[in-house]
């Protein structure tokens, strides 16, 4: 299915619809709508909007929820809004009590929701957070990796093992420069242990998504060069990936990972 729908935050989806269902109601209201249908409807179709917005980027189960609630509760307290302006009642501090509550309960969830998927800006990261390599640090939940993505640890130590003594070196080139959406150049240049280029290999490229393996990327590089080899990737949405390299050239194997962040443009 193409992706018609721009990708958007959690922040925005929140806070968007809840103008949207604010400003519904008061239409609907205009146009003689009935004060307890246009709560309803202010709240469900706001909703019905994200839940197709997630057919297309799903942010998880946990994000839908929030924002059903949210609707919700956004309805109720429009609801009796509307019913105590028809009967010309001044609001008792308790419900404006509950109400301050309500929009406090809202900004912060948005805010912790922003936070866990893209992580601290990075100006407040560099003010509060270590960084003694000088590196851009990633706060951003990177979540858990999928049960099939488990391996046992003793083949992973023989694995080491055997590619520290093949002595093969591999260097990715372009995975900094990846963006979600944009088709972009990937090369990975292979050296053996006397800086000789590996050739006539089966390389084979994989990005696995965290915590979403419906996301997960294979691509086979040809041979451009000389222990040069190079594909087309294209990266479905931001967030934390894993790469992963594998190198077959007769009865030689060697496999390479690597942590990576794409962010938006």
């Amino acid at each position: 299915m193409l992706n018609l729908i721009p990708s958007l935050s959690i922040a925005e989806t929140l806070f968007g619809g809840l103008i949207f269902a604010i400003g519904l109601y008061f239409l609907l209201r205009a146009v003689s709508v009935s004060n307890f249908w246009a709560a309803v409807l202010s709240g469900a179709i706001p909703f019905v909007f994200y839940i197709v917005y997630s057919t297309q980027h799903w942010a998880g189960g946990d994000v839908l929820a929030i924002h059903f609630a949210v609707f919700l509760a956004n309805a109720g307290l429009l609801g009796v809004f509307g019913s105590m302006k028809q009967k010309k009642q001044a609001m008792h501090w308790g419900p404006k009590i509950i109400i301050g509550f309500f929009i406090f309960l809202v900004i912060s969830n948005a805010i912790l929701l922003s936070i866990a998927g893209r992580g601290l800006p990075q100006g407040l990261t560099s003010i509060f957070l270590p960084n003694p390599e000088n590196q851009r640090v990633h706060t951003g939940f990177p979540g858990v990796m999928p049960h099939d993505r488990n391996k046992s640890y003793q083949p992973h130590l023989e694995q080491i093992e055997q590619q520290q003594v093949l002595g093969w070196h591999l260097k990715l080139h372009g995975v900094d420069e990846l963006h979600p959406g944009k088709l972009q150049g990937i090369v990975a240049q292979i050296k053996d242990e006397n800086g000789d280029a590996v050739t006539q290999a089966e390389v084979t490229l994989n990005f696995w998504r965290m915590a979403n393996s419906r996301d997960d990327r294979v691509y086979m590089l040809e041979e451009q060069d000389a222990g040069q080899y190079a594909a087309d990737v294209i990266l479905p949405d931001s967030g934390r990936w894993v790469a992963e390299v594998l190198v077959k050239q007769g009865d030689k194997r060697y496999r390479k990972q690597e942590s990576l962040f794409i962010g938006d443009e």
